[in-house]
């Protein structure tokens, strides 16, 4: 085993019970974290390490969560072991054709102009951990060979609560009971909507509910804070510039600001990767954000924030997380 995964291994064995450990205001957070969840409206799940003295808490912190987005941090860490291990340049130019245009978010596509054009590996990856381009993210798991190179890098490295399995084009329809579109077929938007809409309520309700429950492409907020303290420590890459390349995308990200970093004292920066799921019949399938702050005084901490079929609305589910992470920095000191 490479000695990067050797010390994420030896990080998870100390956190694997993740211990309720003195640092953190334990009692306070037990309090006033269940308040935060009633007026989420869903399931919360929240995992803290202070990265000064590895002390931590959770709540529901080895339930699991429907990742959307989030996967796409580990995905970038992946495709930046490929390059390391000689497979890939970040300079090396991948071609991308209307085909592989995958389902939602992706400035690639509107910005695409012609059948074809070549992207530097390098932006591909800037589009993905910095923007959540779906496109963007789904051509780098298939040239990597698939979600599943992503999990076992995640498995090599120690962490086994957290999963990724399938493309954005395949799993975002099969949320609701869908067929997911194939590699090779044109991602039709317009069709995968009237299909979802058309779809009687108590369908799409039990659908969700399902996936809701789903092991797939999800994660325990302890298993993401462990693979983000490996992140933060840089156990995960060998070469620190490499590290250095998707904190500055995921720290300078416009997506998510009303989420944790709303709730972050003025002059911190937050390396993070936020999700978003669909809603309908008013229940979201998720919003989350995880990443790793920087407080004004140098103090370090990994937040983990995953909130499942939440009954609220986006306003509302974005203050949830504000208020975590206020909480957290009021506990923490």
């Amino acid at each position: 085993m490479p000695a990067r995964l050797r010390l994420a291994a030896a990080a998870l064995a100390c956190l694997t019970a993740f211990p309720a450990l003195a640092d953190w205001d334990k009692a306070r957070l037990d309090k006033e974290i269940a308040a935060i969840e009633g007026q989420a409206k869903g399931r919360l799940g929240v995992a803290l390490i202070d990265l000064k003295d590895r002390k931590q808490w959770s709540y529901r912190g080895s339930e699991t969560f429907p990742l959307q987005s989030v996967f796409k941090l580990p995905l970038a860490v992946a495709v930046l072991q490929q390059v390391e291990a000689g497979k890939f340049r970040l300079d090396q130019p991948i071609t991308v054709t209307r085909l592989d245009f995958s389902l939602f978010n992706s400035p690639l596509a509107k910005a695409f102009k012609g059948e074809r054009n070549d992207y530097p590996l390098s932006e591909l990856v800037q589009l993905a951990a910095g923007q959540s381009d779906n496109t963007a993210a789904d051509l780098l798991m298939r040239e990597i060979g698939g979600p599943q190179v992503v999990t076992k890098m995640l498995r090599d490295g120690g962490i086994t609560g957290m999963s990724i399995d399938r493309y954005e084009r395949q799993f975002q329809p099969e949320i609701y009971g869908l067929r997911g579109f194939a590699w090779g077929e044109t991602v039709d938007e317009k069709r995968f909507r009237a299909e979802l809409k058309a779809l009687k309520p108590e369908v799409r309700i039990a659908a969700l509910s399902k996936a809701l429950n789903d092991k797939r492409d999800a994660a325990t907020p302890e298993a993401s804070a462990l693979f983000l303290e490996g992140f933060a420590k840089g156990t995960w890459l060998r070469d620190p510039a490499h590290t250095a390349f998707i904190e500055k995308i995921v720290a300078e990200s416009k997506i998510g600001a009303d989420r944790v970093k709303a709730g972050l004292p003025a002059g911190s920066r937050f390396a993070h990767r936020t999700g978003l799921g669909l809603t309908t019949d008013g229940i979201n399938h998720a919003s989350n954000d995880i990443g790793v702050a920087t407080l004004p005084d140098g103090r370090r901490f990994v937040i983990v924030v995953y909130l499942a079929g939440s009954r609220a609305d986006p306003k509302e589910r974005d203050a949830a997380h504000a208020a975590v992470a206020r909480l957290a920095v009021s506990a923490l000191r």
